[in-house]
């Protein structure tokens, strides 16, 4: 029974995309598409503009972002949960329409819809400061405003999820690095142990007559305290121009901060509430994770 009910929607599914192609636009609605049929569609380069709206598709994947044709992208009314990280690809898009929609968050790399004009985001499940910050698209103005506060404020959230990432691994390579050095450091101190155990036999030893043999200990030892001397002048000096190196990379980055938040503030004094509030640092950290 199962079998047959899969045959039935593929053959559901199985529809001539050509036909529906009029002019530069490609009307796949109310086809009951679950999968969008991206290799029927890919040939068609004269389809620019592309109406997906009435179906059932959970997911844009990533194959769907080879489509670069694309100036205007109608997703509204379907099951979407999850849109590809490198929707960003589509960068002709200048209209996009995912009313009445599942999703959760917008991909890292919409901020690269530098074209896009017009953005529908109601109905969906986003973070609510999210949601406030882009507005609500009720008329054209309102989805053109979206539109522009939505590219904006990805962008800056893609450079802020890369920083943070540079500083992790930034973090994990100092680690591994002070990890090595206390190695390093405790095998020198472990080869050393056995010949200071030695020198103190030598020393509860009954001295030698010959002469000789007396100035050659003595000069044993000056040595052997100017080695561990040069070994922990080394080391202090290793940890200064780590901590040096350290400091520089901190003062850089809150440059850099200090510019961007001049810069931010200057554009929309109001988007600056909101990317240094609580709930900003949530929707960070959904990126970051």
């Amino acid at each position: 029974m199962s079998k047959r009910v899969a045959t039935k929607q593929d053959d559901r599914e199985k529809i001539n995309v050509r036909e529906r192609l009029t002019e530069n636009v490609l009307d796949l609605s109310l086809m009951n598409i679950s999968v969008v049929p991206v290799n029927d569609i890919k040939p068609l380069k004269r389809a620019t503009v592309l109406d997906l709206s009435n179906n059932v598709i959970t997911a844009i994947n990533s194959d769907f972002t080879t489509l670069v044709q694309l100036t205007k992208l109608d997703l509204s009314n379907n099951k979407i949960r999850l849109i590809a990280d490198d929707f960003g690809n589509l960068v002709n898009l200048r209209h996009l329409d995912l009313y009445n929609n599942q999703i959760e968050r917008l991909p890292l790399s919409f901020g690269r819809l530098k074209k896009l004009k017009y953005l529908d985001l109601k109905n969906n499940r986003l973070n609510p400061v999210f949601s406030k910050i882009i507005g609500t698209c009720t008329d054209q103005k309102d989805c053109m405003e979206a539109a522009r506060k939505a590219v904006s404020f990805m962008v800056d959230i893609e450079q802020q999820v890369l920083e943070e990432r540079r500083k992790e691994k930034e973090q994990k390579e100092l680690e591994t690095q002070k990890s090595l050095q206390e190695k390093s450091l405790q095998e020198s101190k472990q080869s050393e142990k056995p010949n200071a155990e030695k020198k103190k036999k030598n020393k509860n030893k009954k001295p030698k007559p010959q002469h000789a043999q007396s100035t050659e200990n003595q000069e044993d030892s000056p040595m052997s305290s100017n080695t561990n001397s040069q070994q922990t002048k080394q080391t202090v000096e290793n940890d200064e121009k780590q901590s040096n190196g350290l400091l520089r990379y901190v003062l850089t980055l809150a440059a850099i901060g200090i510019i961007l938040f001049l810069i931010i503030y200057s554009l929309n004094p109001d988007l600056v509430g909101d990317i240094f509030g609580k709930q900003y640092s949530e929707i960070m950290e959904e990126y970051i994770k």
